[in-house]
């Protein structure tokens, strides 16, 4: 803050009121100069701070579109985990229930809980019939037996099926 001036001298023959005039000029005009120097300096702040407020808006910018990226890559992450997790249970149930004797694939069952899926591979498993039994080894010789005249050996199982 620059110095107060000093009063000027009076002057030879001033009244009492021209002096208080003058004196007032004088204050008026050092308070003239004080807020013009505060305009220039609040115009300077105003700009600096125009300058501020964009690059806030551009670093905001920045985090929003990473915070987005993040949001995204754990939504996907949540989907996939929910994916492998009802496909395992899937497994589990198909497992129990023994869909691997009927051929039945644990992919076709449905629903999102457990016990949907386990009443709809209820559902399945009577829908599709048991495999029949397998026939008895009763009279198919013994094992490691050499073969007898009439029996056909592996090699001619084979090129009989492959003659088909």
């Amino acid at each position: 803050m620059p110095e107060p001036e000093k009063p000027e001298e009076p002057t030879p023959g001033e009244t009492p009121e021209q002096k208080a005039l003058r004196e007032a000029l004088a204050e008026v005009d050092k308070w003239k100069a004080l807020s013009r120097k505060n305009e220039e300096q609040a115009k300077s702040n105003a700009e600096k701070a125009k300058k501020f407020d964009e690059h806030e808006e551009a670093n905001k910018s920045e985090i929003e579109k990473i915070t987005a990226r993040a949001e995204a890559a754990e939504k996907a992450i949540a989907e996939r985990e929910a994916t492998e997790s009802a496909a395992k249970l899937r497994e589990e149930i198909a497992t129990e229930k023994g869909f691997a004797d009927r051929k039945i694939k644990a992919s076709a069952l449905r629903g999102s809980t457990r016990e949907e899926l386990e009443a709809h591979a209820d559902e399945l498993l009577e829908m599709v019939p048991a495999p029949p039994a397998a026939p008895s080894a009763e009279g198919q010789g013994q094992v490691g037996a050499p073969i007898k005249d009439g029996e056909m050996s592996a090699d001619d199982i084979v090129a009989a099926a492959v003659a088909r």
